[in-house]
């Protein structure tokens, strides 16, 4: 079958996708790039500890048992074979259908391509192919294939081409693993692969054979390098970064003026001007970091444009300063967001910013103009919940490119000519029979939370209906809107689909997700039930059909409700869930623990986060009481959410459900399923096509057995 890693990742991941950092400048949407270039979520090294503890006051563990990690492992993996089993037929009848809806609506769906001058640039099927613009496919060139090179299963996630087009440089890694190796192709005749540096996160061509790339290491990414291929082939270290709360990446500026090093904290940034026309000097730095201020970098005109939250109201700006005059005292206001507006993207032209950013649950266009300062604010159309960028690697480029879609429309193509001010939809949607409803929630604090519900137009007694509930949450990070198949067919299925916007998360800009981290996560929480409650009361299902759904950070607020009110809901999914933060931010040998202080804080250094953690926490708060069934879905080899902190989850957690049975003399009565998947390798990065494939046939078999349902 024809698959794209681009297209795969559009239609089929039941998980919630997510980037590094908090303007989607450092997301690069280039050639079939993951939904994740690398994930804000959590990291543990100790996998296959010989023992678990249980954390009893600040700053101490006391051991409770001695388990064999591998021992729960094979009794898991035991365990699911046989669980598996009675969901067979249910997963084999939802794989095909699924394997349908995939082949209907991705049908025709090309891969994103590169223009460099008057050649095309583009990936299929781990090849990437060269063709000249406006020319027939027959004249296209294969520059390079992963299969060739010997990385099987690869993904490639970054294409950067030097301004000469002699040489390419390429990142791949595999589906087992987060460590990227960069690929330098030299593009003659017959191209020719002339280096691999293994263990790399970003990188840009400076001049036609001066790459700059940062290493990647154990998740941590601290050192900037310098390597040149074409007379003397040398590489060397240009930065480092000392402070382990900040992470560093490269960009080139839009007209390829300068080369920025960004070294970003959840908090603050700081940027490093590299000059193109001499890479071999020292990097400059703008402004020095400020907590609280992030910004970005791009150049027009000799003159800075500064993307940052730098002033008030705290919401992102555009700013700009000569070049030269670099410190924030010299920057001049140009545009600011309205307060709850959230910055998706931004692309830069040569006389033109153009944004664009949510408000409200609705998607717009705002068009600055570089010379007047004028603004257009264009509407998208209302069925659209989520944006992609393509690729606009040409500085003066008269057109913006991009695609809309929703999680039950999938994507479809927009122009918008910069000069005539004109958006053109190239594709008309898709006609579904779904409808589409922006609620609000009143949470404890009488804050209003958005939710979107999706339905069948067709459906009846929506209160008998079964009801999804999507939520993630944190790091200033959107619910994943984007589309996927297996929600049309739930949506055929009568299913109602609801994503619960809340605080943490990203929805109503960078406040949103201030008032929703540090000891504000309990508020999180408290929207997420009054969600739910919102939805009961209007119609949409009841707790006996409800099924909440999270992955990563999401499993946080999914997990502190089920320990809260497991009531409201009747099972839960999970994927590479989040599951113990206290012992987590307890550990600072964890490379990412210091890093997520920002996030969660510091329970080592103030007792209030160390009692805020305690009582939200998942695995800390499970206690004797009825649960909903839980399914979570695990990867052996996930740097981030390691075995050991999920085995001992499942393992608790299924201890206090037979406790509250034998307190309640239940003994026979119906007991929740608490199921651990634990897939064979796999990262906390997007898996491969059959993988992923499984992976949703198994969680909407479990919740239609759940819920008796049976799919024919």
């Amino acid at each position: 079958m024809h698959r794209t890693v681009k297209s795969f990742l559009r239609t089929l991941k039941f998980s919630v996708g997510c980037f590094r950092y908090y303007f989607n400048r450092n997301y690069d949407p280039v050639i079939a790039l993951c939904s994740q270039i690398k994930v804000q979520e959590f990291q543990f090294t100790k996998c296959l500890g010989n023992s678990w503890n249980n954390t009893d006051s600040r700053g101490h563990t006391v051991p409770r048992r001695f388990f064999s990690c591998k021992d729960l492992l094979k009794s898991e993996q035991e365990n699911w074979k046989v669980t598996s089993a009675r969901y067979m037929d249910t997963a084999e009848r939802i794989k095909k259908k699924l394997e349908v809806m995939y082949n209907k609506y991705t049908f025709g769906m090309s891969s994103p391509v590169i223009r460099f001058g008057d050649s095309v640039y583009f990936e299929e099927n781990g090849c990437i192919f060269r063709s000249k613009a406006g020319v027939d496919e027959g004249s296209v060139e294969t520059l390079l294939s992963t299969e060739d090179l010997g990385f099987h299963d690869a993904i490639i996630q970054r294409i950067r081409i030097s301004p000469d087009q002699r040489y390419m440089a390429t990142s791949i890694k595999s589906s087992n693993s987060e460590e990227s190796s960069c690929i330098v192709t030299k593009l003659e005749k017959l191209p020719m692969v002339e280096y691999i540096i293994p263990n790399v996160f970003s990188f840009e061509w400076a001049t036609n054979d001066v790459l700059f790339y940062t290493s990647q290491k154990n998740l941590v990414c601290h050192k900037v390098f310098l390597a040149t291929f074409a007379n003397r082939k040398h590489a060397e270290i240009v930065y480092t970064e000392q402070d382990p709360r900040f992470f560093v990446d490269i960009y080139c500026t839009k007209d390829r003026r300068f080369l920025t090093i960004n070294s970003n904290s959840k908090t603050s940034s700081e940027v490093w001007l590299v000059d193109c026309n001499d890479p071999f000097n020292s990097p400059i730095l703008v402004q020095q970091r400020t907590k609280g201020v992030i910004y970005h970098v791009e150049h027009r005109n000799d003159e800075l444009y500064v993307l940052t939250t730098y002033g008030e109201p705290a919401e992102y700006k555009l700013m700009k300063t000569p070049v030269g005059s670099y410190g924030m005292e010299n920057w001049q206001l140009v545009y600011t967001l309205q307060e709850k507006t959230k910055l998706i993207d931004l692309e830069m032209f040569r006389d033109h910013c153009v944004m664009f950013v949510k408000r409200y649950g609705h998607l717009y266009l705002n068009v600055i103009s570089l010379v007047s300062h004028s603004v257009q604010s264009i509407k998208l159309p209302a069925w659209a919940c989520a944006f992609e960028s393509e690729p606009h690697p040409e500085y003066n480029a008269s057109t913006c490119y991009f695609q809309l879609t929703s999680p039950v429309q999938p994507p479809k193509r927009f122009v918008y000519t910069l000069a005539e001010n004109h958006l053109v939809e190239q594709e008309a949607p898709i006609t579904i029979n779904c409808h589409t409803v922006r609620l609000e929630a009143k949470s404890k604090d009488e804050i209003l939370v958005p939710i979107t519900v999706f339905y069948n137009t067709n459906s009846k007694e929506l209160h008998r209906k079964p009801l999804l509930v999507h939520v993630y949450g944190a790091y200033g990070i959107d619910l994943n809107m984007s589309f996927k198949a297996e929600n049309l067919m739930l949506i055929e299925d009568g299913w109602i689909l609801a994503y619960c916007h809340v605080r943490g998360g990203g929805e109503l800009g960078l406040s949103w997700h201030k008032d929703g981290c540090m000891h504000n996560k309990l508020k999180g929480l408290h929207d997420l039930k009054a969600c739910i409650m919102l939805l009961h009361e209007l119609g949409f299902s009841q707790p006996k059909y409800t099924a909440l759904t999270g992955s990563s950070a999401g499993g946080v607020l999914a997990g502190a409700l089920c320990n809260a009110d497991p009531y409201l809901i009747r099972a839960i999914v999970l994927q590479a869930p989040f599951l113990d933060v206290l012992n987590t931010m307890l550990d600072t040998d964890l490379p990412l623990t210091i890093e997520e202080q920002e996030e969660w804080g510091n329970p080592l250094a103030d007792e209030k986060y160390m009692e805020c953690i305690k009582s939200y926490c998942p695995y800390h708060n499970i206690k004797p009481q009825a649960y909903p069934s839980v399914l979570i879905t695990a990867y052996e080899n996930d740097q981030r959410i390691p075995l050991i902190g999920l085995l001992r989850y499942v393992h608790k957690l299924r201890k206090a459900e037979r406790d509250h049975a034998r307190s309640m003399n239940k003994k026979g009565n119906l007991i929740p399923n608490i199921i651990l998947n634990v897939q064979a390798g796999g990262s906390h990065c997007a898996p491969l096509w059959e993988d992923s494939l499984n992976e949703v046939t198994s969680h909407l078999a479990f919740l239609y057995k759940e819920f008796g349902l049976e799919r024919e």
